[in-house]
């Protein structure tokens, strides 16, 4: 998939605000995530609760937001800039990769909730953009 010139310049600006937002936006995004798939809160053993409030989802939510962050940075380069991601996620904790675009899906709502200018522009480059993570962290499992 090929992103056009004015997909990434909506790309690299949703970065910088998700770079601002990442521990409450990423908190918000994985309590979604938790609700709407409970089976996936069998990758996170040791946390303490699975609401937004709870430490460990604002603590994982920042990390997670944080490396999408990153991501819009190496768009010319996500596959190899995702490779230790990809491992770790395929290869240590084995997650199952259709729990990558149920998230993305998750980010998607969490920030058409929190930005003012969330337009059809902006939902079109961020699925095509969250898919292409989601494709490329379920990588070690092809």
């Amino acid at each position: 998939m090929v992103l056009s010139d004015s997909m990434r310049r909506v790309i690299e600006e949703l970065g910088s605000h998700i770079r601002t937002n990442a521990e409450a936006w990423g908190a918000d995004a994985l309590a979604r995530l938790f609700q709407l798939c409970p089976q996936t809160k069998m990758y996170f053993k040791k946390f303490d609760g699975f609401k937004a409030s709870d430490s460990c989802v604002k603590m994982h939510g920042y990390v997670v937001m944080t490396a999408v962050a990153d991501a819009t940075r190496n768009l010319d380069n996500l596959s190899n800039h995702l490779k230790p991601l990809a491992k770790e996620h395929g290869e240590v904790i084995h997650v199952e990769p259709p729990n990558f675009f149920v998230f993305s899906k998750c980010i998607t709502v969490t920030l058409a909730i929190h930005l003012p200018a969330f337009t059809p522009a902006t939902h079109n480059a961020l699925d095509k953009f969250l898919e292409l993570l989601s494709y490329e962290l379920s990588s070690m499992y092809r």
